[in-house]
């Protein structure tokens, strides 16, 4: 397995060159085309060009719903914290007694 090796020993290098790679992971997931399934595990240094394309593009739909769920808990805590909640308030509780949506 002396490609491995080397292979895996390039990945190193790639992490240590750059600030940019230095987050590169061992492996990445690939999706299925029905997103029913578990996406697939991949080492990275089998991954093809394509197989990288299909991880970011798993990984963008990730980072969406993230940013989604984000914004909704920001909206959440704003709307509280506008109609006067303090920290120790539970968040829904008090929207429900004292804001617009009953």
């Amino acid at each position: 397995m002396t490609i491995l090796n080397e292979e895996t020993n390039y990945l190193e290098t790639l992490r240590k060159s750059s600030f940019s790679l230095e987050s590169l992971p061992d492996a990445i997931a690939i999706p299925t085309v029905s997103d029913a399934d578990e996406a697939e595990s991949k080492p990275l240094i089998l991954a093809t060009v394509d197989d990288i394309a299909f991880a970011q593009q798993g990984l963008n739909k990730e980072l969406s719903r993230i940013v989604q769920e984000m914004e909704s808990l920001r909206r959440v805590h704003d709307m509280a914290r506008g109609l006067g909640a303090k920290g120790a308030d539970y968040a829904l509780e008090f929207l429900r007694e004292h804001g617009e949506v009953k």
